[in-house]
């Protein structure tokens, strides 16, 4: 999948820095260049959070049609198939966007999918419509970072690293009557946020159930219980998404052959990885590679 520092060769190499040590970026952005993310589709390896400033987009979310407008927020995670179906002249928004990497980060991490996966599977979407004061308060977070990015400050880290961790624990304090009501115990979501970091760093060589549940020393019913409750997906499904998502990177930004691809993905021949993908996206891996 696509890193951060990738995501910027497609939205412009001009905007590289505003990067922060290629883990975080934040910045303004208007309709044109919000339209190149499209090229990205679902391959994005990070997690974005941008607050509509002006103007309208429609998103296109899995199975849901989302309108956004301002002083609401739109949430992505890797595995999220977002495209922008239409967005208004004089959109802008505020982009908070971290690399995957960083979230790997123990407790960083535990922050994140406590900001966004949880709440966007349990909700059904990813919108946000946020009080004027929770807006204006979240924009101030965000400008703050935008301009702790782009200016040479001493303890430029440690302003940032609190920055950054201000803002999620925010947007987790806002969510948090929503997310009492889905009655999900802390057990439950440090289990689910465990799963779901290993399931990040090991999905491309471990497919099954069996090897996230042993590391977790929890029964494969049990693990298998806690992410249907929490995504309404099986825990294969969620490999399998992506899985789904890195073959198509690679298809798309890579020389490899479809054996090749197969081998890397730990597929057991060619023809289990092209009947997968074929189940996944609904054309052969081929195809892909030739659109």
């Amino acid at each position: 999948m696509y890193n951060l520092r990738e995501l910027f060769r497609v939205i412009g190499s001009s905007q590289v820095h505003e990067l922060w040590n290629d883990k975080i970026s934040c910045s303004f952005t208007d309709a044109g260049r919000t339209l190149l993310t499209n090229q990205m589709n679902d391959s994005f390896n990070g997690y974005s959070f941008t607050l509509i400033l002006s103007g309208h987009i429609t998103l296109e979310n899995g199975s849901f049609m989302l309108d956004f407008k301002p002083n609401e927020l739109f949430t992505y995670y890797p595995g999220s198939n977002v495209r922008i179906q239409s967005i208004s002249d004089d959109y802008s928004g505020i982009c908070l966007i971290m690399d995957a990497s960083m979230a790997h980060d123990t407790q960083a991490f535990r922050n994140l999918v406590s900001a966004s996966i949880i709440p966007i599977s349990k909700f059904g979407n990813s919108k946000l419509t946020l009080s004027a004061g929770e807006a204006v308060r979240l924009r101030k977070l965000l400008e703050l970072i935008y301009e702790y990015i782009h200016q040479p400050v001493s303890l430029k880290n440690e302003i940032l690293d609190s920055l950054y961790s201000t803002f999620i624990n925010d947007l987790i304090s806002i969510q948090a009557f929503d997310k009492a009501r889905l009655d999900i115990s802390r057990q439950t979501e440090e289990i689910f946020v465990s799963f779901y970091q290993l399931m990040q760093q090991h999905f491309i060589e471990q497919h099954g159930i069996a090897f996230y549940a042993d590391r977790l020393n929890i029964t494969t019913n049990y693990l298998s219980r806690i992410v249907k409750r929490i995504t309404g997906k099986t825990v294969v499904s969620c490999i399998d998404e992506m899985l789904a998502i890195e073959a198509t990177w690679l298809l798309k930004s890579t020389h490899l052959t479809v054996a090749q691809i197969a081998d890397r993905l730990h597929f057991a021949s060619s023809p289990s990885f092209d009947k997968f993908f074929k189940r996944m996206r609904g054309c052969a891996p081929l195809s892909v590679r030739t659109s």
